[in-house]
């Protein structure tokens, strides 16, 4: 009985930075919508080069991201190609160049968003009320049409060069004290060209950033910058970073704010046991100060632990209703110590 009843107060310790997190504002940043550049089946990409470059904002200190994107398209014949990205949600205007040459973008209207088959239609009553765009297999994403940025590309015949650039943001944990910012890139775009070659990515860490997980494998690291090869363009980019951390943050973050109220109770017992040993005229007062300070120690001690951790990382992070559940969990751990301190006291002390 004595160990399940330790178990269960190690329990509540630890669920207090647990259930801190259960934040109940939005858990989550949705982040821009990346995606290959839609084309024509009359036309190829030789290659794609993709540069993310990933800086920090000064207010927020969140990350966001410089997307310079490097085509490579063989044209039969001289033409001006209509070409059309997503931007959904992209900040800032974006930059486009052909062969060098600045490029503007030019409105899309419902009647030349016909000639792309990617792009459907919702209509009702003969009126067309939304419009979405194909961004996965079976999959469609409604926009509106300034989320499409459409243009002309005058190409020669043979290798052209085309360049687009934009800023984005990523999506991300609004809650915890890793954000894990998701970089999400769609390839299913290149099926609309009649070949896509092989893709470059450069993720330029600029020493603000590590990779936490990646589906395209391990990157092959260069003066800071992961680099990976792509082949195919069976499956998407999908790459998570966080904020560069010292070995000191990491072993913060290993211990939490659980382990810290844990080790800090363990302490306080051990303390506690030995007061009752070494003054044994004042047992009592003892046995009260420590059942009612004890759990209020490991708590304040946890808690505080969020606030140092932030100021290590460098950020503030979001955690929930720290105090409301500190004001709940604390009754029950100190009617919990105050049954297990008696018993053990009874087997213990003379």
């Amino acid at each position: 009985m004595k160990n399940w009843a330790i178990y269960i107060l190690l329990l509540l310790l630890a669920t207090v930075p647990v259930g801190v997190r259960a934040n109940m504002a939005q858990p989550y940043f949705d982040g821009d919508l990346n995606a290959a550049m839609y084309g024509n089946k009359a036309y190829s990409v030789v290659h794609e080069i993709i540069d993310i470059e990933i800086h920090k904002d000064s207010l927020y200190q969140n990350l966001y991201a410089i997307f310079k994107i490097h085509y490579k398209i063989y044209s039969p014949n001289k033409a001006d190609l209509p070409l059309l990205f997503l931007a959904f949600q992209i900040q800032d205007y974006p930059k486009i160049s052909v062969n060098g040459r600045s490029v503007s973008d030019q409105p899309l209207h419902s009647k030349n968003v016909k000639q792309f088959p990617f792009i459907s239609e919702t209509k009702e009553n003969g009126k067309t009320l939304t419009y979405s765009v194909s961004y996965a297999e079976n999959e469609y994403v409604p926009v509106d049409l300034d989320d499409l940025i459409y243009f002309t590309a005058p190409l020669n015949t043979g290798e052209n060069d085309i360049y687009v650039a934009y800023r984005a943001h990523f999506g991300f944990d609004t809650y915890g004290f890793l954000r894990n910012y998701t970089l999400k890139y769609s390839l299913y775009p290149s099926q609309f060209w009649k070949s896509f070659g092989p893709i470059q990515v450069n993720l330029h860490l600029n020493e603000l950033a590590e990779i936490t997980r990646s589906n395209l494998g391990k990157a092959n690291m260069e003066n800071g910058i992961a680099k990976w090869r792509l082949d195919s363009t069976d499956k998407d980019i999908d790459i998570v970073i966080n904020h560069k951390t010292s070995w000191f943050s990491k072993v913060l973050l290993f211990i939490d704010p659980a382990g810290i109220g844990i080790l800090t109770f363990i302490a306080l017992v051990l303390l506690h046991w030995r007061f009752f040993k070494s003054m044994p005229k004042y047992r009592n007062w003892i046995y009260w100060l420590g059942i009612i300070l004890l759990p209020a120690l490991a708590f304040s001690l946890s808690m505080f632990y969020f606030d140092f951790v932030d100021w290590v990382l460098g950020y503030h992070s979001r955690h929930g209703y720290v105090l409301l559940l500190y004001i709940f969990l604390y009754p029950f751990s100190v009617l919990i110590y105050a049954v297990l301190l008696s018993f053990w006291l009874r087997k213990r002390l003379p």
